[in-house]
């Protein structure tokens, strides 16, 4: 296993965002002023050919040693060129839009952050592989695949297998685990926030009052679960994250329940009663031996 990149945010990456960006800008703007005048085997295989060409050069840079902020700016070139490449070649080609079309480029950013140790660009494969995994239910029920970002139960479901699955990674190292548990994490929170505060996201036959509220006692119950369980855990980061999502939670609820269901002042009795129970909940499992 290759030594993992930090996924601290540093200069380097900065550096390299904003290199990936430039180098694919500048192809886009060759590609936009000679695609018209070529042939489509032609326009197919420029394509194809940037991908390619940015994993050789990771290949390269990583044996000479070479910085690694420019081997994962060469990653981040091939992994977005394979998406530019896989819809631009379905569009010339007038394949319909499918979530099969995911996987491709889903599969070679796992494959180079897994070879090269690239932890955060893993993170947007997982990103990518959650939304691909999640449409497969509307595919099947003979619906657009597009639905899954219209209603959010297949993605948070999806979202919680790859926290279970997190725990099984441990090979993989520590790191790993982390990105993995973090970045299904943050997916899990969103999609509880989304239907616990949009109307129309969710798949219940349901009133959309009756489905808020049941959503909104879900979002309690799946943060607090969530809170204790990352400060189990020790992943304080984890916990920052749940943490805020509940403040963000908080605040939109209060803008909801105070004007239509709950007294402000019962509205705060509940959150302080609550925060209390988790305060001292949080403090026993520090206290539990490891």
């Amino acid at each position: 296993m290759p030594p993992v990149v930090s996924s601290v945010p540093s200069v380097a990456a900065l550096a390299s965002v904003v290199g990936c960006v430039a180098t694919i800008a500048a192809v886009a703007s060759f590609v936009d002023t000679t695609w018209m005048g070529m042939a489509l085997p032609a326009q197919v295989t420029l394509l194809t050919a940037m991908p390619l060409l940015a994993m050789v050069g990771v290949q390269v840079l990583t044996h000479r040693q070479a910085p690694r902020a420019l081997a994962s700016l060469c990653g981040l070139v091939a992994v977005g060129g394979t998406w530019v490449a896989v819809f631009t070649i379905a569009r010339r080609l007038d394949l319909p839009l499918s979530p099969l079309l995911l996987w491709p480029p889903v599969c070679v950013g796992i494959a180079v952050a897994l070879s090269h140790g690239f932890v955060w660009l893993a993170s947007t494969s997982v990103l990518g592989a959650t939304v691909a995994v999640a449409s497969i239910s509307f595919v099947a029920a003979g619906a657009p695949w597009t639905t899954v970002f219209q209603r959010w139960e297949p993605l948070c479901m999806t979202a919680v297998a790859w926290l279970v699955l997190s725990q099984r990674l441990t090979p993989l190292g520590p790191t790993w685990v982390l990105m993995v548990r973090r970045t299904a994490l943050a997916l899990v929170m969103v999609a509880l926030l989304v239907l616990s505060g949009l109307e129309g996201t969710s798949l219940l036959p349901c009133a959309p009052t009756t489905t808020l509220l049941l959503y909104q006692v879900m979002a309690i119950v799946g943060l607090t679960w969530l809170a204790l369980w990352q400060r189990r855990l020790g992943d304080r980061a984890g916990l920052r994250m749940v943490s805020a999502a509940f403040v963000i939670f908080l605040v939109g609820r209060y803008v909801d329940w105070r004007t239509s269901v709950v007294p402000a002042w019962a509205f705060f009795v509940v959150v302080a009663l609550a925060s209390a129970w988790l305060a001292r909940r949080a403090a026993r499992v520090h206290e539990e031996p490891r």
